[in-house]
């Protein structure tokens, strides 16, 4: 069974929570919402801006969090230094984050999609740019194009492409491309399969596959909270021990040092950056790659308990021959743990920002790392 939060982590998240009381730096903007309707939130550094702030015009930080509601729909222009002029337009019920820094020698600009679905337009790269939709099984890498990938909650993914070519590539290193007049599927635990589709009926084709995948997924309800409860449990452990990994005293100086160096418009000097890197590069990159596929289980098991209160999938989680649970007292403790989580994976974000802010753009990509 999961573990609770040792005080060394609670202590850390504390820290982390005392540091979002600073000005962004202007480096940190990366576009701005050209277009909204309906039910839009942003989150930002472990907080949801007020309403009355996001609206159309209104720019996005790096690793912001997009989410809209059942009527919410967005429309997002990237227009970073170094990054490719793009458009993402964002379609009812999704969540993502839009990560800009460097990896290796190339400015990569990643569309992190928890949920949902997201179409991209992006200008043409140049040798140094890249582009990608990466969810927890896949990264879809860009050549210049225009495509939709869609995440729903059952794990599947379904990538369309308007124009241009899509690399697809899963967590086996499997790949397949997608290209004008095709369809790349990829089901939960199978492989990326490519499939011929006429133009004219795409989005009828796109409508049905959701519905198939909703239904495919209240009919094995239970099956699918088997799944992810057992994949959430093992995360949370290790995302709890990788925070109770870091020395809270280090980094509680470290952030209060940050803080003041914002406010005065400096990064510090180029040899206390090196040993920030040193010292924070390996838990970063470990709580990231954690995060990777722990946020977007998170909004997965949130569509399934919604379904679970309606009804479906209720009975026996089985993790092994010793260790079972009601789905009822599965769910009413991802609830209890719902607050507390979002706030940890928020401070996570908003270090690895900070980190960036001040390292020339270098990202802890986590689990993402080439």
């Amino acid at each position: 069974m999961m573990l609770r939060p040792s005080s060394a982590a609670a202590l850390l998240t504390v820290t982390l929570l005392a540091a979002t009381a600073f000005p962004l730096a202007a480096t940190d903007i990366i576009g701005k919402i050209s277009y909204l309707e309906g039910t839009v939130e942003i989150a930002r550094d472990g907080e949801s801006l007020s309403r009355s702030r996001v609206k159309e015009g209104l720019e996005l930080q790096n690793f912001d969090v997009v989410k809209t509601g059942l009527d919410g729909e967005a429309e997002v222009r990237v227009s970073a230094p170094m990054s490719p002029a793009s458009t993402i337009r964002v379609a009812p019920s999704t969540q993502f984050a839009l990560e800009i820094g460097r990896m290796g020698s190339k400015q990569q600009t990643s569309v992190s999609l928890l949920i949902g679905t997201v179409t991209v337009k992006c200008a043409k790269l140049t040798g140094v740019q890249g582009m990608r939709v990466q969810t927890d099984t896949a990264v879809m890498g860009v050549r210049g194009t225009s495509f939709t990938v869609t995440a729903p909650a059952s794990g599947d993914i379904l990538v369309t492409c308007d124009e241009g070519e899509v690399e697809c590539v899963d967590e086996d290193g499997n790949t397949e491309r997608a290209k004008p007049g095709e369809v790349v599927e990829k089901l939960r635990d199978q492989r990326f399969l490519r499939l011929p589709m006429d133009v004219s009926n795409l989005d009828q084709f796109k409508r049905k596959w959701m519905i198939e995948r909703v239904s495919a997924l209240k009919a094995n309800a239970l099956n699918a909270i088997t799944h992810f409860a057992k994949i959430y449990n093992r995360l949370m452990f290790q995302f709890d021990k990788d925070f109770a990994e870091l020395d809270v005293s280090k980094i509680k100086t470290l952030v209060e040092r940050w803080k003041q160096e914002d406010r005065s418009g400096i990064t510090g000097s180029e040899a206390a950056r090196i040993m920030e890197r040193e010292e924070l590069w390996g838990p970063l990159t470990r709580l990231r790659g954690t995060l990777v596929v722990l946020e977007r289980i998170y909004p997965r098991l949130g569509e399934l308990k919604e379904y679970h209160d309606q009804g479906f999938g209720r009975g026996l989680i089985v993790y092994d021959e010793k260790h079972h649970e009601t789905t009822t007292i599965f769910f009413g403790r991802f609830e209890r743990d719902r607050r507390d989580l979002e706030r940890k994976m928020m401070r996570v974000r908003l270090v690895a920002r900070l980190f960036a802010a001040r390292n020339e753009g270098m990202v802890p990509w986590g689990a993402t790392d080439e």
